[in-house]
């Protein structure tokens, strides 16, 4: 019994030592394998293309891929294909639906139509370093494709639904193309590279981000990237280059608008703002009407050039001197508050650099021109910046009739709507005759007074002479002077 179980114990060690070297045996030797990670693209370099000396000679090769998945899979990579070869070569390396990675280098194509069974396995598809002028159809449903890489072929046009099918697509390269709009994608996690290919728009771009919900767009090489934002986009006639932060930074754009308790103000792109000997950066416009705010939203996004606050019930404009959230200001609107005066902007950064200023129908009375006037020119219609106070009652006087309507009308857009608070007509109808008419005082008086004085004693001398000549020529007095008493003195003129 002894001897059965020493011979079993033998018997079970030397099969179980000859199964380990057939296991060893049977794994692939990878020495001349591509060795892939999980998710990992399919990608050879120029160098590895297959040797083509003759016409017969195959541009493709089969490649054997030992991955984590899938231990023993097959590869083909080809090079410099066109319309002509493209299925022949594909053919003569043996190429089947077993084959799960690919890429074509080089490729001359007037179109590659991703519809079709050949595709239908792949897990990794590169079309790079070629000419191809656009991608047509659309994926089969369900394909494995987790790696697409389509990366500098000067692409024109990418259908728009050709990806949607792709359900594990992970990472998607179209970099160094010419294409305008980025293609469909359903929502999901994806590194995305889109480097040098510069003729893609902002907006594009930006919706495409907005799309994908709580799914993240990521990008490779952002700092790389840029966009072209549309003429529709800024003043000028020329497409400039955005860097790709700047559109990602409209996704972040409403999380950073002013907001209160019981209040939210809506954020968003207004234009390209370009300024001499810095990138161009995406312009903000902030509108916060009507929230029944107090005093001016203490802090906006960077870059935000305009702010509406009309329709609240705020009072000082201090933060548009001062707050350096607003240094960016070129437009302000306040209608319809209870602004009393416009003291705090003097000297402020606001008044070099401001295009718009709107404060219509305020509580402004007195309006100190020395603040407004070496920031504005006469003809605004045809200056670059512009002010609106229709609306305001100001205190009018002689000076408001005779200087103050004249700089009005060369200077106030909405001048014919600026209204007297002490007189019911509009500053520009104002007559100075009427208006610079003082009320008299005594010292007015007294010329009348002296002339009064000096007549009435040319008169009185008059009279003197008149009887004193009666009197000496026909000797009596005429009337009044014989009715009047005799006086001490009397006796000077009996003497004769």
């Amino acid at each position: 019994m002894k001897w059965l179980i020493v011979i079993l114990c033998f018997y079970a060690g030397f099969a179980s030592g000859r199964t380990e070297e057939d296991q060893t045996l049977s794994i692939p030797q990878i020495v001349n394998q591509t060795i892939l990670a999980p998710d990992q693209c399919f990608y050879k370099t120029k160098d590895e293309c297959p040797k083509v000396i003759n016409p017969d000679d195959c541009p493709c090769k089969r490649i054997p891929i030992y991955s984590q998945d899938s231990p023993d899979e097959q590869a083909v990579y080809c090079c410099n294909l066109d319309s002509k070869n493209f299925e022949s070569s594909l053919a003569c390396a043996n190429y089947s639906n077993h084959v799960s990675y690919l890429h074509i280098r080089n490729a001359t194509l007037e179109s590659f139509n991703v519809t079709g069974v050949k595709w239908r396995r792949l897990k990794s598809l590169a079309l790079t370093d070629g000419k191809i002028k656009r991608i047509k159809d659309q994926f089969f449903m369900m394909t494995p494709t987790h790696c697409l890489n389509l990366s500098n072929n000067g692409l024109l046009e990418i259908e728009n639904n050709s990806f949607t099918r792709l359900a594990l697509l992970k990472s998607l390269d179209l970099s160094y193309n010419n294409i305008t709009h980025l293609p469909a994608i359903s929502g999901r996690e994806l590194w995305i590279d889109i480097s040098g290919t510069n003729t893609l728009w902002c907006h594009d771009i930006s919706e495409y981000i907005n799309k994908t919900g709580e799914k993240q767009i990521k990008f490779n090489r952002e700092n790389e990237t840029v966009c072209s934002a549309s003429k529709t986009w800024h003043w000028f006639n020329t497409t400039e280059r955005v860097p790709l932060k700047q559109v990602q930074y409209l996704s972040r754009l409403e999380t950073e608008c002013p907001r209160g308790l019981n209040w939210q103000c809506h954020c968003k792109f207004r234009r390209m703002d370009i300024v001499e000997g810095k990138q161009p950066t995406l312009a903000v416009e902030v509108d916060c009407t009507g929230n029944q705010l107090t005093e001016l939203p203490q802090t906006l996004p960077h870059h935000t050039i305009a702010l509406n606050v009309s329709n609240n019930n705020i009072t000082i404009l201090d933060d548009l001197s001062t707050n350096p959230t607003y240094a960016d200001m070129r437009e302000f609107y306040a209608d319809y508050n209870n602004i009393s005066s416009i003291n705090k902007l003097e000297g402020s950064k606001f008044l070099e650099n401001y295009a718009i200023l709107s404060l219509r129908y305020n509580k402004i009375s007195t309006l100190p021109t020395y603040i407004l006037s070496p920031t504005i020119q006469e003809n605004t219609s045809s200056s670059a910046r512009s002010i609106k106070i229709g609306g305001n009652e100001l205190h009018c006087d002689c000076n408001t009739a005779k200087f103050l309507k004249v700089w009005l009308q060369s200077r106030i857009m909405d001048a014919d709507e600026v209204l007297c608070e002490n007189v019911k007509e509009k500053v520009v109808e104002l007559e100075p005759l009427k208006m610079c008419v003082y009320p008299g005082d005594w010292t007015d008086y007294i010329y009348y007074i002296i002339a009064g004085e000096i007549i009435l004693l040319v008169s009185l001398i008059t009279k003197v002479t008149y009887d004193y000549w009666v009197f000496k020529s026909k000797g009596y007095l005429p009337w009044p002077a014989n009715k009047m008493p005799k006086l001490p003195c009397d006796w000077l003129c009996e003497m004769d």
